[in-house]
């Protein structure tokens, strides 16, 4: 596609360059904030579709634009109807999101108006169907008429050229604003193997009176406020189906504010927001702000894109000045990705095979055969790359590369910061970040996942978490006793973790995690057993007591297997439920380490816990 460079000065608009969007054109606006979709909405000499990526888009712009109409879920087509037929304005704007512009080209089918002839469609942050793609059905739905409308456009902030081969056929040509102006914003990227950790260390410098802290996951934002102690400081913006579950999934937190609706009157100290609310709409404060970006990875789907996502956030504050913005993640050990070339080969390869079905499958009029080859095409994996109808989805396939691209950034600190340090405007060497990087270790005894307080979290996955930290903090113990250094408090965090897990904690310490492992099958059977193995009166043995005194002596020395077999041998006789292990040893004979003796780890009997 042909490329015209347009330059913008600071402290203008679209407005000053262009008198309208010309049809068959990406603009690249490259700039937040700078009026391409006002520019639309105020034109009076069209009447214009602009499909925006969510609602609270629609509802920010309505407030400021009374003659728009919003579409969107609970808009149906009797109110859509109602709105063209009226006089006036006389050229109708209508604002909608991708899953509901059926409902709005049905209405104006049904009213016999043209609107491949008559209106001017426009596709605002057309990036978002590339990136969402995956998980947005129908966010791509746009795709299957826009060639259709004689008039058309596309524009982003962070443009991603698709690869669809229609934008060349049509002629379509790239408008890239360019600033005349400095645009380079101060980014800290902070890398580290704690998220929460790293977070709650920068916000103690920070002094503005509203933090806003972006972040892909509801549940994190949850379990981040339970473990930062927050919650009346707190306010959550979310979709309306999150906020309506909200409750029944999170019955341990209660934030001061909670809505899908962004309204600034409620914005407290710590405002969290998902990923709705990361494009097109406007944070209009005055005050001043501190900004995180989060992406913690143990929950994947919190990836950010360092070239499209942190521009798109930090473009929302349009009043505010933004006095410091942070983006933190952690660095996983693995992550599971194709290389460029890999993921091309995979797209090439599934489509000759997706080729071949669909021939076999459009020149046969069986229907069984039919239904078998549409059954062999969900087994390929390519379905996934197609549109209903068959057709190629390219913005599926563009979200492939894309998504494998942006994990390979994440397997090595140096390749995410390079990254950050390459982000420019399309076609020019204007860098958007003068990144900052500080590398934020913890002991991971530190980590979040030891003191987080995760508000939904299933008991096995509890389980797997703290166990994987108390296998760290015997590490962490070991590498202390062989003279390393090592952040953190560790006397803090065990009695921390015994404080909270009792079970896990004990059993895991005196019988090891196989048996751990073992007995945890559930909550309830974790709780049963310590019940009866940990809790129990064990003084009320009085014929193992007895045997137990007098077999063992004071001082005495053992190798340690030898003491437990010893005490093993004598204690099943009485009771069938105690096992081969220090925890039971301990009930009834106090005991101390002693020096090895020939690498074998020792034992001395120093009394008796209680007396025959």
């Amino acid at each position: 596609m042909k490329t015209e460079n347009l330059y913008i000065s600071k402290d203008t608009y679209l407005d000053t360059i262009l008198s309208r969007i010309p049809t068959n054109t990406l603009l690249f606006k490259n700039i937040t904030g700078i009026g391409a979709t006002y520019l639309e909405i105020i034109d009076k000499t069209r009447n214009s579709i602009i499909i925006v990526p969510n609602v609270p888009v629609i509802q920010g712009k309505q407030t400021k634009h009374s003659h728009l109409l919003g579409v969107y879920e609970g808009i149906g087509k009797d109110q859509i109807k109602r709105f063209l037929k009226k006089s006036k304005p006389k050229f109708k704007k209508i604002m909608v999101t991708p899953e509901s512009l059926s409902r709005v080209l049905d209405s104006l089918k049904e009213l016999e108006i043209d609107c491949f002839n008559e209106y001017f469609l426009l596709i605002d942050e057309f990036d978002k169907m590339t990136h969402d793609s995956d998980f947005r059905e129908e966010i791509t739905f746009p795709m299957t008429v826009f060639f259709e409308f004689k008039n058309k456009a596309m524009v982003s902030a962070t443009p991603i050229i698709p690869s669809d081969s229609r934008f060349a056929k049509h002629n379509f040509t790239i408008k890239n604003i360019i600033p005349t102006y400095p645009i380079t914003r101060e980014l800290k990227v902070i890398t580290t193997n704690s998220v929460l950790d790293a977070f709650k260390s920068k916000l103690e410098s920070c002094k503005s009176d509203k933090i806003f802290v972006f972040f892909k996951s509801l549940a994190q934002i949850s379990n981040y406020i339970k473990s930062l102690n927050i919650e009346n400081e707190s306010s959550i913006f979310t979709s309306k189906e999150e906020v309506k579950e909200f409750y029944n999934k999170r019955k341990e937190i209660n934030p001061f504010h909670l809505s899908y609706l962004l309204d600034e009157t409620k914005f407290s100290k710590y405002n969290f927001l998902t990923s709705r609310y990361f494009t097109a709409v406007d944070i209009d404060i005055e005050e001043d702000a501190d900004v995180f970006i989060l992406a913690d990875l143990k929950v994947s789907h919190t990836i950010i894109d360092p070239s499209n996502e942190i521009i798109q956030i930090l473009g929302r504050f349009r009043k505010s000045k933004i006095k410091s913005a942070h983006f933190i993640t952690d660095i996983p050990t693995s992550i599971s990705f194709k290389s460029q070339e890999q993921c091309k080969a995979y797209l090439e390869a599934n489509q000759e095979v997706f080729n071949y079905l669909k021939t076999m499958r459009f020149s046969t009029p069986d229907l069984v055969i039919k239904e078998v080859i549409d059954g062999l095409i969900d087994m390929t994996g390519y379905k996934i790359f197609v549109n209903k109808d068959y057709s190629i989805n390219y913005f599926l396939r563009d979200n492939y590369c894309l998504s494998n691209h942006v994990k390979s950034l994440y397997i090595d600190v140096k390749r995410l910061i390079l990254e950050f340090k390459n982000v420019k405007i399309y076609n020019t060497e204007m860098k958007y970040f003068n990144v900052l990087h500080e590398d934020l270790p913890f002991s991971n005894l530190d980590l979040d996942k030891i003191k987080f307080k995760d508000t939904s979290i299933p008991f096995l996955d509890k389980l797997n978490i703290i166990i994987d930290n108390l296998n760290e903090l015997q590490s962490i113990q070991k590498r202390i006793h062989e003279g390393e250094y090592v952040i953190g408090n560790m006397q803090e965090m065990r009695k921390d973790l015994l404080e909270k897990h009792p079970e896990i904690f004990n059993i895991f310490m005196d019988e090891g995690e196989e048996r751990l492992r073992e007995i945890a099958k559930s909550q309830l059977k974790l709780n049963q057993y310590y019940q009866k193995a940990y809790l129990n009166d064990a003084s009320k043995n009085f014929p193992l007591i007895s045997e137990l005194n007098e077999k063992f002596r004071m001082g005495e020395q053992y190798n340690e297997a030898n003491i437990l077999n010893k005490f093993f041998s004598i204690a099943k006789k009485y009771d069938n439920g105690i096992k081969r292990n220090k925890h039971f040893l301990n009930l009834f004979i106090n005991t101390k380490k002693i020096p090895k003796l020939n690498g074998q780890r020792r034992i001395e009997v120093t009394g008796f816990v209680h007396l025959k």
